[in-house]
């Protein structure tokens, strides 16, 4: 019974990475080139004494080929950030300084969008750094009339710290998910990084405060208002939590503030009106759903493994290594090829929704990121997964049950995107 179940949920997992992978492989869309208006950058800022000087210094070196201003929200920050961009302000007159009670990060970025001077506003996260042309090709697709908001690329810092090595794995396939809603004019989310059309956005009522993630709501709301958004190339590299507990505070941030939209946009999911009611948005709700399923049936699938074992030490280490890296899918594929472990229904959806999963992985690293030796990391990437699963399967119960609060973020406790 347990076995016929996998297969299913298995049997799923191979239907949605044939779609991605297949969508991943449609020509890319044409888009206007030259498109480079006045922009106001909006840095939102809460204790970010660390890293304001580089970020203001990225965008300020960005090759953008007409006026920018950069606006920083201090959004009562406790330490020394306001100190820092007031003399970096004495030097750079394009850069400008505002102050607000602790409000959150919607909250910091409609105050930017507020005082911003040009029509064309970006946003970025204060601990990041752009690339050079980043800023360029955001704006880009804000040249066609109806577009209100695009999004780029966010990448991990580049660290010695292994846990910023899966979570960059992470975010190059999330990055690679909103290239695939590109494709289909089904983006949902423009996470972290973003410019957008003053006038659209002021239309809607600014970014959402009551839900934890306010870049996805926001975004669903400009789409239910008619408006089209964008995917583009711009990479910014972001800071990412460098501890376990930080990391699954921003994971269930991230979690929580999913269900809440999905609550709030209800009348979005299959109603038949686009392929983002219909697929894209659905589909970033079924990880959800898929991990509250599946995580109860594989834990208990792996204890009883364990218990009908008798295992020595070394057995039970070599156990455990076979369950959570990769070698464990190794030793599938080797022992199912030389005919050790009969082909059954369930090991072939176990299989083929690997290989597919790995191939997707494989061409997101290609657009995006090309090949480093961080992706060892992927060899032990299983448990990390697992983790992201418990969190996703426990968050989706909890908001079911509860109302949505606002949004008031700390970055370095987890609480930011």
């Amino acid at each position: 019974m347990i076995d016929t179940f996998l297969m299913v949920l298995f049997s799923s997992l191979v239907f949605a990475n044939a779609i991605m992978i297949i969508v991943f492989l449609f020509p890319d869309k044409k888009t206007k080139t030259g498109f480079c208006p006045p922009v106001s950058v909006i840095i939102p800022a809460h204790n970010e004494e660390k890293y304001i000087a580089s970020t203001i210094k990225s965008v300020q070196d960005s090759d953008y080929k007409n006026k920018k201003e950069i606006i920083v929200v201090d959004d009562g920050s406790r330490d020394a950030t306001a100190k820092i961009v007031r003399a970096i302000i004495k030097k750079n007159k394009n850069v400008r300084l505002f102050s607000i009670k602790h409000s959150g990060k919607s909250e910091a970025i409609n105050y930017g969008i507020r005082k911003a001077r040009f029509d064309i506003v970006a946003y970025v996260d204060a601990d990041s750094a752009l690339g050079k042309e980043s800023l360029l090709r955001l704006v880009e697709p804000l040249a066609a009339e109806n577009t209100a908001i695009s999004s780029g690329v966010i990448r991990a810092r580049a660290t010695n710290n292994p846990l910023s090595w899966f979570q960059d794995l992470d975010y190059i396939v999330s990055s690679s998910w909103r290239y695939v809603c590109g494709k289909l004019n089904a983006i949902y989310i423009a996470p972290g990084f973003a410019a957008f059309k003053k006038k659209f956005i002021l239309k809607v009522g600014g970014f959402s405060k009551d839900t934890l993630t306010e870049d996805l709501d926001t975004t669903l709301v400009l789409r239910k208002a008619g408006y089209d958004a964008a995917m583009t190339s711009a990479v910014i590299f972001t800071s990412v939590p460098s501890t376990l507990r930080s990391l699954i505070r921003q994971r269930i941030r991230w979690g929580r503030g999913s269900i809440q939209s999905a609550k709030k946009h209800s009348d979005v999911i299959f109603s038949r009106k686009s392929l983002l009611s219909m697929y894209t948005f659905p589909m970033h709700l079924f990880w959800y759903m898929f991990a509250l399923i599946y995580m109860p049936f594989a834990i208990y699938w792996v204890v009883s493994v364990y218990l009908s074992s008798s295992l020595s030490t070394l057995g039970t280490i070599l156990f455990l290594v076979k369950w959570f890296t990769i070698y464990g899918i190794a030793d599938l594929f080797y022992n199912t090829l030389n005919g050790s472990y009969a082909l059954t229904p369930l090991l072939a959806s176990i299989m083929v929704s690997w290989l597919l999963s790995f191939a997707y992985l494989l061409l997101s690293m290609k657009k995006f990121s090309g090949f480093s030796w961080r992706v060892i990391s992927y060899v032990v990437m299983f448990p990390y997964f697992w983790m992201n699963f418990m969190i996703q399967g426990l968050v989706l119960v909890y908001e079911s049950l509860t109302h949505n609060k606002g949004n008031v973020w700390n970055k370095h406790d987890g609480n930011s995107v």
